[in-house]
């Protein structure tokens, strides 16, 4: 069976909070500041201040709406701000306060479980005398390698047959499968990635990988085939081999039927002979048709019938559970999402702490809710933002960066989950969005942070550490950016050189490419 992993990059394993990051930060006189204005702080670090009192000098803070904050991470106190804490479009810094409200609420060591139930038994021939129930709980992270388990671990407790139907029950979530905020028609239309559905039995985070290799000779047709198919997507290959030396290129149009729940991909294009196969994602419309859809195939292979139907329902009170199928820690899974900037683990993660906090169903309502029921335990009153789902993919959601940094020294220091949380951001130099960036030996390891990314706006927030292992924490926001992004990443890497204490050795790199929040 072909390893799942090409869909979407590797869960990272988690990075250890280098010893120096966690020594007492110096104090810092609490107050307030006007925009630009530096509160002062001890004179042994006077060089941040000259540092920081450089940095609106730089181009982008007088063509593009800043707002900046930087605080103490352990004492909150401010240390520099610009742009008069003006609320702005954080993208996908806003999950930030996911990642802190799911810790907070769930813990770090919760899993999302799938139940695998049914109210008949099973007799000494195999046979489930009865109905079969998949219950979902919003498991960002099932792929087809782990549904086989769930089938397979069918097998092994004896059923070979199923009398009654295999019933789906997603009622774990009620709400539009569709990330609210965002109406980008071309999205709704192309079906981009970080644009997926939602639904609480999803599987392959409900994207389809369509793998394209070249033909057996030139003027062959090609070969396209989906890693894994179902009914729920359909495939109309008119892709040509071209000559080795020909240009490859490939254009899929994805259309959805009158229903909506059938999504076909037209492949035109041409693959040179002998090259290799590539895989192209793209999303699908219906999560639960796909999720039945490849479930249904993987009982087929176990040699499991089904004598009814494979269909959408409630699971009865009297079900008795056969097996439970769980995800990772949550830990882990949030550090997927913010070390690759994971829309649909947002949006599901929100949506089950919605659900957990205030009752089923969970709905993106409800999550957003909860975030702002845990902004108000710290302190920070509700003019100061604007939610509508835990992702950020929207124009419509507005923080302040003292919002942030207020979030920030929450977790720096809770001991309970600030450790986990820290482990979920990407570390400067060495992995996720973060990877390409700060990764001189002087600035290597100094950077934990989130990155975020939209048309016009780009923004960085996280924690430094300064070479005399004083802790900063700060978010940084730039919207109406006119031209380059990369104006933008230049002076967030300016800020953050200013506060490692190494202003002369900073990266002037574009960095990685986030999977989340490209238009």
């Amino acid at each position: 069976m072909r390893l799942h992993s090409l869909l979407l990059p590797l869960l990272l394993s988690l990075v250890c909070l280098p010893s120096a990051f966690a020594t007492d930060p110096q104090d810092v006189e609490p107050g307030s500041a006007d925009a630009g204005d530096i509160v002062r702080i001890p004179t042994q670090i006077q060089p941040l201040q000259d540092a920081l009192a450089q940095l609106a000098s730089d181009p982008i803070f007088s063509s593009a709406a800043v707002s900046v904050q930087v605080v103490d991470a352990e004492s909150g106190a401010q240390v520099y701000q610009w742009g008069d804490d003006k609320a702005l479009v954080p993208a996908s810094t806003m999950k930030v306060l996911t990642s802190a409200t799911a810790l907070r609420t769930l813990g770090p060591a919760w899993t999302f479980p799938t139940w695998v139930m049914t109210p008949a038994r099973i007799d000494d021939a195999g046979l489930l005398d009865g109905s079969l129930y998949i219950k979902g709980q919003g498991d960002p992270t099932m792929v087809v390698e782990r549904m086989y388990r769930m089938v397979m671990d069918l097998r092994l407790q004896g059923v070979k047959e199923i009398k009654g139907d295999v019933v789906f029950d997603d009622g774990y979530f009620a709400d539009t499968t569709l990330i609210p905020g965002w109406d980008n028609d071309d999205d709704m239309e192309d079906g981009p990635t970080y644009f997926a559905p939602l639904g609480a039995l999803s599987v392959n985070y409900n994207i389809a990988a369509i793998v394209v290799r070249p033909g057996a000779a030139s003027g062959a047709l090609a070969h396209a085939d989906f890693e894994s198919p179902t009914a729920a997507v359909v495939l109309e290959n008119k892709l040509t081999t071209g000559s080795k030396t020909s240009r490859k290129w490939v254009k899929i149009e994805r259309k959805l039927d009158e229903t909506g729940k059938i999504t076909t991909f037209t492949l035109t294009g041409n693959v040179p002979l002998e090259s290799e196969a590539d895989t192209y994602y793209k999303t699908l419309s219906d999560p639960l048709g796909n999720y039945i859809g490849v479930f249904t195939g993987l009982l087929k292979q176990q040699g499991i019938k089904v004598r009814g139907h494979m269909i959408p329902g409630t699971t009865p009170s009297d079900a008795k559970v056969l097996y439970v199928e769980r995800s990772e820690a949550l830990v882990n899974i949030l550090a997927e999402m913010n070390k690759h900037s994971n829309n649909f683990i947002a949006e599901q993660v929100a949506r089950t702490v919605g659900a957990e906090r205030y009752g089923l169903p969970g709905t993106t309502a409800k999550g957003t809710q909860a975030i702002s029921e845990y902004l108000g335990q710290i302190g920070i009153p509700a003019a100061d933002y604007a939610l509508v789902n835990g992702s950020g993919l929207s124009r419509n959601v507005t923080l302040r960066p003292s919002v942030i940094a207020k979030v920030l020294v929450d977790m720096w220091n809770n001991p309970s989950v600030g450790p986990e949380f820290l482990t979920t951001l990407s570390v400067g130099g060495r992995d996720g969005t973060l990877r390409s960036r700060f990764r001189e030996e002087a600035m290597a390891g100094r950077v934990r942070g989130k990155t975020g990314t939209l048309n016009g706006v780009h923004c960085l927030t996280g924690y430094v550490r300064s070479q005399d292992d004083h802790v900063y924490a700060f978010a940084f926001l730039v919207n109406d950016i006119d031209g380059a992004l990369s104006r933008a990443r230049r002076a967030h890497d300016r800020l953050v050189g200013a506060l490692a204490g190494t202003t002369g050795n900073v990266a002037d790199s574009d960095g990685e490419g986030e999977q989340a929040n490209k238009p």
